[in-house]
């Protein structure tokens, strides 16, 4: 078997769980494993949100180190299959072909357009009901949520950074929600902000990040919690901007 393929693919196998959300021990753990099973030894590898880098002594006695970075992280289910991947790895230590093969198609997954949008409507409206919107607010943040998918989705295929679209999509939907109150369709607009901005809320980077702290992995733990700061800060921007500017409508 050609081990430096093998490790590439590995490595690849890496990059896709930090691009889609993995932990830090998760993906650390993963790597060492997939390497054990194929017999590699001084396995050494370290891992941030964005990056990480693997050092390995092959079975004949040289050695190799890899590098990847990835941007645009965002959780995914397809973390899911990537995780089944990794165990039939290290369990049945396949052939390169199999994994490229399996990498090839967890690559072609793509989200079921339908559920997405219906959770960014559900969750937009329900959060308006929550924070004390009636019925006309949660169906209007409804609308936002589902808007609001496809704006974020326009900011992504233009390559906008993530606080740059946070700010920008904060701006989105407080620009619809004011229109809407403007007219009367909404009697409620602090609610019917705040529900839409529940979708855009770091929780899970928090999350992660105190997880990673007590895993004691504290430079990714902070990394993660510094993220989740400056989304924070960019959604109070982007709202507080549009506030400013079209307080003549409210």
């Amino acid at each position: 078997m050609n081990e430096q393929l093998l490790i590439k693919n590995i490595a690849e196998i890496g990059k896709l769980l930090l691009k889609n959300g993995a932990e830090i021990y998760r993906v650390e753990e993963s790597l060492e494993r997939m390497c054990q099973s194929y017999g590699f030894q001084d396995i050494g590898v370290f891992a941030l949100p964005t990056y990480f880098t693997m050092s390995v002594t092959f079975q004949d006695g040289t050695s190799t180190s890899l590098t990847k970075r990835t941007l645009q992280n965002r959780t995914n289910l397809a973390v899911c299959a990537l995780n089944d991947l990794v165990r039939k790895i290290c369990n049945e230590t396949p052939t390169n072909d199999f994994i490229e093969q399996q990498i090839q198609a967890i690559n072609s997954l793509h989200p079921i357009m339908p559920l997405v949008l219906l959770g960014y409507g559900l969750g937009a409206g329900g959060y308006a009901i929550f924070f004390g919107g009636g019925l006309h607010e949660g169906i209007i943040a409804g609308i936002i949520g589902f808007l609001m998918y496809f704006f974020i989705w326009i900011n992504e295929i233009l390559g906008i950074n993530s606080l740059m679209r946070t700010t920008l999509t904060s701006m989105f939907l407080t620009i619809l929600a004011i229109l809407f109150y403007h007219f009367h369709l909404i009697y409620n607009l602090d609610a019917t902000i705040i529900g839409c901005l529940m979708i855009l809320t770091p929780g899970i980077a928090i999350t992660n990040s105190l997880r990673d702290i007590i895993d004691g992995n504290y430079v990714s733990g902070q990394a993660r919690l510094v993220e989740a700061f400056f989304i924070a800060t960019a959604i109070a921007l982007g709202v507080g901007l549009i506030r400013i500017l079209l307080k003549g409508l409210i």
